[in-house]
């Protein structure tokens, strides 16, 4: 039955990844402003994609990672495990959730860190959890002031951690236990004494510092910056970093099958099932 006239077809949806291409910078957009860019299965399908072609691109000298909105991102999505089928069922196995995990929340932060050419993290507003990984897969990170870096996961799902150690790689044990352990928060300004952030600025002034800092990057010759950057990681992983990685993700993977860890998120999911059904 053709459609009324009077019942327009819903718009289409957004892509959840979207990148623009200024002169030789690629600058790529966590695109679900709405949901505070909050990480689901398509934008994290999304973002590998263009991380695989983003790589494969000669073109391509420097690339900005930033989010669309008022916040960098939320984190994982949590809704996606009952909005999802395919989601939902993988996270009821053992096996089914390594490879998900893995496959979903790993590889782009891999592939993010493999990139040949220098990355910039341009963040503002909340940076929470999972978003921490992508902070610390990029080389450099150019922060607004009101930005906040925090992770409650330890906390509020007995988990132990994200999949990647980021905050403890990058802020040292001690400091690292403090913010997952607790409910603090890092401040743009405490994260850049601690190293974690290059630059602050204000939040008007975010994408000129990022432009400045790319036009800086884009008059170092590209293979120098290659090899600089192939050095500091072989450096990095003889430190460990790869090692406390790989061990790291199965300690989280076991952290899930806990007792507490599965009431936690049974107790979520009841929560997002109920809000679904009032909405």
């Amino acid at each position: 039955m053709p459609e009324s006239p009077s019942t327009p077809s819903p718009p289409p949806a957004e892509p959840p990844v979207v990148h623009e291409d200024r002169g030789a910078a690629r600058w790529i957009f966590l695109n679900r402003p709405r949901a505070r860019n909050a990480q689901n299965a398509a934008m994290l399908t999304a973002l590998d994609r263009l991380l695989v072609d983003t790589a494969a691109d000669p073109d391509v000298r420097v690339v900005v990672l930033a989010g669309a909105g008022p916040s960098f991102s939320a984190g994982h999505d949590i809704r996606e495990i009952v909005a999802n089928p395919d989601y939902r069922a993988n996270n009821a196995t053992v096996e089914g959730r390594l490879w998900q995990e893995a496959d979903l929340f790993v590889r782009p932060m891999e592939r993010l860190r493999d990139l040949r050419v220098p990355t910039i993290c341009r963040v503002q507003g909340h940076c929470i959890a999972a978003s921490l990984m992508l902070v610390g897969a990029c080389d450099l990170v150019v922060a607004a002031d009101d930005a906040t870096f925090t992770s409650n996961v330890t906390r509020d799902m007995g988990a132990a951690d994200v999949e990647l150690p980021t905050l403890a790689w990058a802020l040292g044990e001690r400091r690292a236990k403090q913010l997952l352990w607790t409910r603090e928060a890092l401040s743009a300004a405490e994260a850049q004494r601690l190293g974690m952030v290059n630059w602050v600025v204000p939040e008007a002034e975010l994408d000129d510092k990022v432009t400045d800092v790319v036009e800086e990057l884009l008059a170092v010759p590209r293979e120098a910056l290659a090899l600089s950057k192939m050095s500091m990681r072989f450096g990095e992983d003889r430190r460990g970093r790869e090692d406390a990685a790989r061990y790291h993700f199965l300690a989280h993977q076991l952290s899930h099958h806990t007792t507490d860890a599965v009431a936690l998120l049974t107790q979520r999911i009841g929560e997002l099932e109920a809000r679904l059904r009032d909405a």
